[in-house]
């Protein structure tokens, strides 16, 4: 009987459905590498895989423009927790690696947002999925396309960013961005 219980849960364990999602990491206090791939450790131990990884992209603030630029990253992760729950573990990690709440658009430690889900959209009191601001920054817009020109998933998203970038080229006046050098996810991992 026993034999059989561990079985069930194994076979529970294997229909338990792992879902994408597309995250935007951020950092400006500190050391930014550091503090990115702190972040993708700190995700990969919370069951949260990482199958993907953008290059660096420095960007300059975009609203409270008197701090310092920001690097960013995106990453196209695994994990079987639904949209709030990962929300939750995001937050978490934020706390844990010592973000502070100062004000808003304000400098930080580490900033993650999750920006696109694989079954579309969500809305719950913590949480709408598109990010409400994804189409209107480079330094989401920029990275997610990286990741997502040669994926499977995330096609129509794909699309609506090219459009923007291709039609609504005047909302990004003012934005600076610059890809940076490549992000060595195996060695946020080791």
């Amino acid at each position: 009987m026993q034999d059989q219980t561990v079985n069930l849960k194994i076979l529970a364990n294997d229909l338990v459905s792992k879902m994408k999602y597309l995250i935007s990491l951020g950092s400006n206090i500190g050391n930014g590498l550091k503090n990115l791939s702190d972040a993708i450790s700190m995700l990969e131990e919370k069951s949260v895989s990482i199958d993907d990884c953008s290059s660096v992209y420095c960007s300059a603030p975009i609203d409270y423009v008197s701090q310092a630029d920001f690097l960013n990253v995106s990453v196209l992760a695994e994990t079987d927790l639904e949209p709030d729950q990962l929300l939750n573990t995001l937050k978490c990690i934020e706390k844990k690696m010592g973000r502070k709440k100062t004000f808003l658009k304000g400098p930080r430690k580490i900033d993650l947002d999750i920006i696109f889900w694989e079954k579309g959209n969500h809305h719950s009191d913590m949480l709408s999925i598109p990010h409400k601001e994804a189409m209107k920054r480079l330094f989401v817009i920029f990275p997610t396309l990286e990741i997502i020109e040669n994926s499977p998933h995330f096609e129509e998203e794909k699309e609506k960013l090219q459009e923007i970038l291709e039609e609504e080229k005047e909302q990004f006046v003012g934005q600076r961005i610059e890809k940076v050098c490549p992000f060595e996810i195996k060695e946020c991992l080791k």
